[in-house]
């Protein structure tokens, strides 16, 4: 009887264990392999291609308020210092200043 009351709460701590460890963090999944998104307001942009952006809304304003961000992964997109966006990539933080991610997508927020 003892055997079969260790295996169950066993199994019930492996399951428990495994649903933690899933990733639920995704807003998003393409074949960028997005993780999260936030939304921004362009600042400044750089050699056409980076923005700085001011970090609205999302889960990295924990780590700081601006952030660089890859345009080049909308080349239909023209953006303006101004733009409202909104950023997808791959939940990696990079703790400089500005922060730094892989960006996966960009598009405009009307």
């Amino acid at each position: 009887m003892w055997k079969k009351i260790k295996c169950t709460v066993f199994a019930i701590v492996l399951v428990g264990l495994l649903s933690a460890c899933s990733s639920s963090n995704a807003d998003k999944t393409d074949g960028n392999e997005t993780k999260v998104t936030f939304t921004g307001t362009i600042e400044k942009i750089m050699d056409q291609n980076v923005a700085i952006v001011t970090i609205e809304e999302g889960k990295i304003l924990k780590s700081g308020q601006e952030v660089s961000v890859n345009l080049s992964v909308a080349n239909n997109t023209t953006f303006q210092i101004g733009d409202k966006i909104r950023v997808g990539y791959d939940g990696k933080v990079r703790e400089s200043y500005p922060l730094g991610i892989n960006t996966t997508f960009v598009e405009l927020i009307n």
